[in-house]
């Protein structure tokens, strides 16, 4: 038994020991144009997903979708979020594989993730992607507004639809 322990000891300092060569010698490539390997995207991926559900806000978007909230909503977008996400001119940014990974384009494929955690994710940005923590920039309610209009973008009233279009002009 003494002789296994042994063995789980050394192999886990050998590798902690090739990870810290790695890092320190530069042999991982950290450009944004190397593409992850599978093994980061899951990783990464799920460690996102459930931080994101175990600390977004509870309950759903507290801003009613009304026109003007959603026309709000369109113009925020449109500022702060169409140049990488994609917006009213072109649904498909070109800054979308500029960035690893890729940049989701929100207006193109509407996420499915809850509004709450697409809040979440705006408000405080997600480390090694790109995305900015929006704290301090952006008040939670101009948030909201932009997660409604993320979530409403392919079913806007005619109003904010146009709104939207006047904002990317």
């Amino acid at each position: 038994m003494r002789g296994f322990v042994l063995g789980v000891v050394v192999t886990l300092l050998v590798l902690g020991a090739v990870v810290v060569a790695v890092a320190r010698l530069g042999l991982y490539p950290i450009g944004a144009d190397n593409p992850p390997g599978s093994l980061e995207q899951t990783l990464a991926g799920h460690a996102l997903d459930v931080y994101a559900d175990n600390h977004k806000p509870a309950g759903g978007n507290p801003i009613p979708p009304t026109a003007a909230n959603l026309s709000e909503g369109a113009k925020l977008y449109e500022q702060n979020c169409a140049m990488c996400h994609g917006g009213a001119k072109s649904k498909i940014s070109a800054m979308q594989n500029q960035f690893n990974p890729p940049v989701p384009q929100l207006v193109n494929r509407i996420p499915h993730d809850p509004p709450s955690w697409i809040f979440w994710v705006t408000k405080h940005g997600v480390r090694m992607t790109g995305m900015p923590t929006w704290t301090g920039i952006l008040s939670d309610e101009d948030i909201w507004k932009i997660v409604a209009f993320i979530k409403r973008s392919n079913d806007l009233p005619p109003e904010a639809q146009k709104a939207w279009h006047t904002a990317a002009e």
